[in-house]
């Protein structure tokens, strides 16, 4: 079960080693988003309930996220 609806526009955040970062959901699939990261192609594979979740970071390349990997930051709707 998600604690928080996670849409796109949203303000996110997830851990990154021992650092938190931020960011913001552009896209959202049930299925597969790829995205090229470095000259490297990157697959992420969702579900319905742990949707895949493209994420524009604060800095940064676009990164790929599940949703459960994610917490979204309340009030912060783009």
């Amino acid at each position: 079960m998600r604690k928080e609806m996670v849409e796109k526009g949203s303000q996110v955040q997830w851990m990154n080693s021992s650092t938190t970062k931020q960011g913001q959901v552009v896209e959202i699939n049930e299925k597969i988003i790829q995205i090229n990261r470095n000259g490297v192609q990157v697959t992420r594979m969702g579900k319905p309930d742990n949707r895949v979740l493209k994420i524009k970071p604060d800095q940064g390349e676009m990164i790929l996220k599940l949703e459960t990997e994610v917490q979204v930051l309340t009030g912060q709707l783009v």
